[in-house]
């Protein structure tokens, strides 16, 4: 299920008088004087959905368990190695 914000954003300036039709609905714009004036409408979708989410918990779950069992493996073999070592050094 997506969920998210839809909204339609009307601007206008302070000459003529316009009105527009976004989604079926008339919007008639007017400035901050009261006078109507031409109108730019923009159309904003913000939609959070699974699918188009920016960050999947748990692909990074699998990456973070898959490097940190790689550092406890490289640290396991390089424990032996160095006993290894030592054993040959103190012969």
């Amino acid at each position: 299920m997506s969920t998210g914000i839809d909204v339609t954003v009307c601007v206008s300036t302070a000459s003529g008088s316009s009105v527009v039709t976004a989604n079926g609905n008339a919007l008639a714009c007017t400035a901050s004087d009261g006078t109507a004036g031409t109108v730019a409408v923009t159309h904003l979708a913000l939609v959070d959905s699974p699918e188009s989410a920016p960050f999947d918990y748990v692909t990074a779950g699998g990456f973070f368990a898959l490097a940190f069992s790689m550092v406890v493996a490289v640290w396991m073999v390089s424990a032996g190695v160095g006993a290894v070592l030592d054993l040959i050094r103190r012969g």
